[in-house]
């Protein structure tokens, strides 16, 4: 069995674990029908858990709301040579591979958290994959059991009521936004990252109702300084749980979205 084959088992396994200990009753517990919010969890973390839900947010038709023309100047010349060799046909989400954060978080779709002690569970119903991050600050998984992947490898830490997840490991196949995604009129379309990328999430529950997200990306291979990305405000959804939605590559992915609603 190949290296990847192994480290793929071996998280299935430690997920349907997590799932043994009690992933279910945590679920429920941040049913917005379990009753009134409470702001620790019982093991006394900040409580993130629920089902969130922010406004699309990116470049379009001039109106760029996720400061995209400030990333777009960051990057190199040698990106842009990079960039000149592909096109929007190129953007992996085309076919069914799944965006990393922050570009996840600028689709305008239902994520959910879900939180055991020392954990939280990151699911994205588009496209649908899951993130587990320790959030002990513990360090990152050690060089020799790592390899790059779409999602990276998270390690968090609390600050105060916000966590703070530092990701690093990412393949460098993802791009930062979508080919949709045009600030200005020269904009190609075109936001490749590099496997030498890094992000800084911070995750913020506001109150009941809003949660808070904000990135700093990182990618000395491509970009000449890091890029902010602007807040972003998710809305909890009066549901206890995101559902199954595949993503079929002869669907193809406006299909896909437009399924996902």
């Amino acid at each position: 069995m190949s290296r990847h084959a192994i480290f793929v088992t071996a998280i299935a396994v430690f997920v349907g674990v997590l799932l043994w200990l009690g992933l279910q009753e945590a679920i429920d517990d941040a049913s917005p029908e379990s009753g009134s919010f409470e702001s620790m969890t019982d093991w006394g973390e900040p409580n993130l858990a629920g089902v969130w839900r922010s406004a699309p947010r990116g470049a379009v038709a001039g109106n760029d709301n996720f400061d995209l023309a400030i990333l777009e100047r960051l990057y190199t010349a040698g990106a842009r040579a990079r960039m000149d060799e592909l096109s929007a046909e190129d953007d992996p989400v085309l076919n069914c591979a799944p965006p990393a954060f922050p570009r996840a978080a600028m689709l305008g779709k239902s994520i959910q958290i879900v939180q055991r002690p020392g954990f939280a569970v990151l699911l994205t119903e588009a496209y649908p994959v899951f993130r587990v991050i320790p959030t002990t600050g513990r360090p990152h998984t050690e060089e020799q059991y790592r390899f790059p992947t779409y999602m990276g490898d998270s390690s968090a830490r609390w600050d105060g009521d916000t966590l703070v997840v530092d990701v690093i490991s990412f393949n460098g196949e993802g791009w930062i936004a979508s080919p949709a995604d045009r600030p200005t009129g020269s904009s190609s379309g075109v936001w490749p990252t590099s496997d030498a990328m890094r992000v800084v999430e911070r995750w913020r529950r506001i109150d009941a109702d809003t949660l808070e997200y904000r990135a700093t990306v990182e990618d000395p291979t491509l970009l000449s300084a890091p890029w902010e990305t602007p807040v972003i405000t998710f809305n909890r959804l009066a549901t206890d749980r995101i559902e199954e939605a595949l993503c079929f590559i002869e669907d193809g992915a406006e299909t896909y979205l437009e399924r996902v609603g």
